[in-house]
């Protein structure tokens, strides 16, 4: 299972990379196109959801490779024993609020799909995907927050 996830994970990494490169092509292409004074509609708003999306998506292979943004000055200041308790309390609450956040953003989604919800404009984009790919990238943190836990927890010091 750890194997499927990691795999899935480092796959929505380099997709998340490939989404940035797709994020400067639409913003160049805006840029041109407003230059000579013909804007596309709907554009700005479709860079903002590659975007979000990018973000998303790259946040499981952050949890995975433990790259993520954590504040550790009090955790280095305790002893060795002190240090598991607060890394493995730390894990629960990763495991909560991923389960949390995966399930409110599946909603949100679902509500979307069901509803029609789109941005408002003269060319109105779905959010349905965007809100997808977010519940995708909350579900498979929420995954690699549970192996953490499990793996730390394991571990004999």
């Amino acid at each position: 299972m750890k194997k499927i996830i990691s795999t899935i994970n480092r796959f929505f990494a380099e997709l998340s990379g490939w989404m940035l490169s797709l994020i400067v092509l639409l913003l160049l292409i805006n840029f041109i196109t407003r230059f000579f004074g013909v804007g596309v509609q709907g554009l700005l708003e479709l860079t903002t959801f590659v975007f979000v999306a990018g973000i998303y998506m790259g946040l499981a292979h952050c949890e995975e490779t433990d790259e993520h943004i954590k504040v550790e000055f009090i955790i280095a200041r305790v002893p060795l024993k002190g240090q598991k308790i607060l890394n493995i309390v730390n894990y629960v609450i990763a495991v909560g609020i991923g389960a949390v956040l995966a399930y409110t953003a599946g909603v949100s989604a679902l509500e979307a799909y069901t509803s029609g919800e789109s941005v408002p404009g003269t060319s109105p984009l779905p959010v349905f995907p965007v809100k997808f790919v977010i519940f995708l990238g909350l579900t498979f943190f929420f995954f690699q927050a549970i192996l953490h836990l499990r793996d730390f927890a394991g571990k004999k010091r």
